[in-house]
């Protein structure tokens, strides 16, 4: 169990310990677990509002933040839609067959035929396209198994009882990156912090999931674009030559 750097009573860590212990057993079963839970599930919806560090030139960190709304139906449908803090506003849509990606901001909109499941596109769509799908990982049948190659250890950290909804705060390590989780009772998760402990100054994503629903009630249409009036259509999207690391560990958390 990681500690708290405070001065605190023998007592009150004795209670922590106790409390903690019937969930400290397999902390590496339960994020398994909750990721297993998500990527078996044949459709969901979740808003994400996300923070994340971009690091200056100067080596000083600036948070910019996103929400994102995602939709996915297996196995093959997807819809994203983002905002950013900057108020841009974009779209991201495949229907089995096409990847669409529409800009609001700039009302283009770009194509590409890649027939297949959700794992593919979220594959194609980050891999060689270059494009930027925060937390592309769990969006993933196959991360759970992923998780657990990855994953050098992992600690169960408290029964947190502030929020809304009391929650087991988890956390662990990769190779390239530590992780912080806060699973609900429901098993799904509540909060992610990511940080990339071997980029320079070492810069951190957040994720507050809200609105969980795994049986949504999804109609074909929403994975149907029709292009916004006067909306231009743009080449397909270069891959990325400099992918930046949050696209090297979490299919562009930046």
């Amino acid at each position: 169990m990681k500690t708290r750097n405070r001065y605190l009573s023998i007592c009150v860590i004795a209670m922590c310990l106790v409390a903690g212990s019937a969930f400290a057993a397999d902390t590496k079963s339960q994020v398994f677990g909750m990721l297993k839970k998500v990527a078996e599930a044949k459709q969901y919806s979740v808003t994400v509002h996300m923070g994340y560090d971009i690091v200056q030139e100067s080596g000083q960190k600036i948070e910019f933040s996103e929400i994102r709304t995602t939709t996915i139906s297996r196995p093959n449908h997807l819809r994203a839609e983002a905002r950013q803090s900057d108020g841009d506003e974009s779209l991201l849509i495949f229907d089995g067959k096409v990847i669409t990606l529409f800009n609001a901001s700039e009302n283009v909109y770009s194509q590409t035929d890649r027939p297949g499941d959700v794992d593919g596109a979220i594959r194609y769509a980050v891999g060689k396209m270059g494009m930027r799908v925060p937390l592309a990982r769990m969006l993933t049948t196959t991360f759970p198994s992923e998780f657990l190659k990855m994953t050098t250890s992992v600690d169960y950290v408290e029964h947190n009882t502030l929020g809304a909804t009391p929650t087991d705060h988890i956390a662990g390590q990769t190779e390239d990156i530590d992780y912080q989780v806060w699973i609900t009772k429901d098993n799904l998760p509540e909060r992610i912090v990511i940080t990339y402990k071997n980029a320079p100054g070492q810069p951190q994503f957040w994720a507050q999931f809200s609105d969980w629903n795994l049986e949504p009630k999804i109609s074909d249409d929403i994975f149907i674009f029709t292009p916004a009036k006067g909306a231009e259509k743009i080449l397909t999207l270069l891959p990325s030559t400099e992918p930046d690391v949050t696209n090297k560990t979490e299919g562009g958390a930046r």
